[in-house]
């Protein structure tokens, strides 16, 4: 049964970007997922942060931070806070985004993604996502930092090779 609706949900999940928080809110780390729709997953929740509840995407998006990720940014409230900070509010009720590049290698990935805030200018952000192979997410790609990239920057450049 499993293996059924981790594959519903990766069918489900190819080629739809927008809305993704809003179709399928208490989606969890499941191995069908790729680092891309990950981060789709990801930022759409944040988009549609306050959908359902205040700060629902916010608690969306940290079910898909790896457990390195969350010894650092959390427990949840602390989490909050960092992306409601000046860096990561641009995500929060974003009016849209796209994925402008991505590299796998192995266990490693990488997804850079632009932002249009709904205010100021679009900023694009690399997710760096491994992919699990212990505890309850084996074979799941969760993300381990999120960072807003330098403008002219791009998946091609050294500073951010794998």
């Amino acid at each position: 049964m499993k293996t059924f609706w981790t594959t519903a949900l990766a069918l489900a999940f190819s080629g739809i970007a927008a809305g993704l928080a809003q179709i399928s809110p208490e989606l969890t780390p499941v191995p069908g997922l790729s680092p891309e729709q990950v981060v789709q997953y990801q930022v759409s929740a944040l988009q549609h942060n306050d959908d359902f509840r205040a700060d629902a995407g916010i608690e969306r998006t940290f079910r898909f931070a790896s457990p390195s990720n969350k010894n650092v940014t959390g427990p949840l409230e602390h989490f909050v806070s960092i992306l409601k900070g000046p860096a990561y509010l641009p995500m929060i009720n974003n009016l849209g985004s796209s994925v402008t590049g991505s590299r796998i290698e192995g266990d490693h990935a990488k997804v850079a993604i632009k932002i249009t805030p709904a205010k100021g200018p679009a900023i694009t952000y690399l997710f760096v996502l491994t992919r699990q192979h212990v505890g309850d997410f084996e074979n799941c790609w969760l993300t381990d930092a999120v960072m807003p990239m330098q403008e002219g920057k791009s998946l091609s450049d050294e500073a951010i090779a794998i």
